[in-house]
């Protein structure tokens, strides 16, 4: 038997389903005026009468999605693979190794030691020193007497400054070993001093 709608039930819906779904409209309406309607049944009157639940089908501000905060369970082989929280990768190094990079420009290799987790390297000859002599200051920078960028050894390190190390780069002033290194960074000061005094006009 067909069902026939009255004003006030047409009222109803049309004030109910603005702010709600077509099966909860069809439930309330089925308790309030003791029906037995099928969800097909109110929407298709709701058709009919022109009756509109004004939901666009996207989430609107306010509104919090059924899902939130609940974690989809993972199965078969998906679950085996899944990286879990807290588990390591196997390819992590643990505090302490040692890796070697080639430069920016790849013409050098460097050796870098992780000093920190997750992933924090420094470059191990800068660590080197300053396990020896305390921080390296901003103006200046540890290079390898013997030009070997892999002998880390302390016995081959030499701290001049960025200066000296433009003029022995720029001259190609070099050392074989950490007398001749210092020999070659005196000579780059002395360069500096030259300069100096040029530009003050006093040579």
């Amino acid at each position: 038997m067909q069902h026939k709608w009255t004003e006030k039930e047409k009222e109803f819906l049309r004030g109910y389903v603005t702010s709600h779904t077509w099966k909860e409209a069809a439930e309330e309406f089925n308790r309030r005026f003791g029906c037995d309607l099928q969800e097909e049944v109110i929407r298709g009157a709701g058709k009919r009468y022109g009756i509109k639940t004004g939901r666009t089908g996207r989430f609107e501000k306010g509104i919090i999605p059924a899902n939130k905060g609940k974690h989809t369970e993972t199965k078969g082989r998906m679950a085996e693979t899944q990286f879990k929280k807290g588990q390591m990768p196997k390819n992590h190094l643990p505090v302490g190794s040692v890796r070697v990079r080639r430069s920016h420009k790849g013409k050098k290799s460097y050796v870098y030691e992780k000093v920190a987790e997750p992933n924090k390297w420094r470059m191990k000859h800068v660590l080197e020193w300053e396990r020896h002599f305390g921080e390296v200051p901003k103006d200046k920078i540890v290079v390898f007497a013997d030009g070997d960028t892999m002998n880390t050894d302390i016995s081959n390190l030499l701290i001049i400054s960025r200066q000296q190390h433009a003029i022995m780069n720029r001259w190609n002033i070099k050392g074989c070993d950490k007398d001749h290194a210092q020999v070659a960074a005196n000579i780059a000061s002395l360069k500096l001093q030259i300069s100096k005094r040029k530009r003050k006009g006093k040579i």
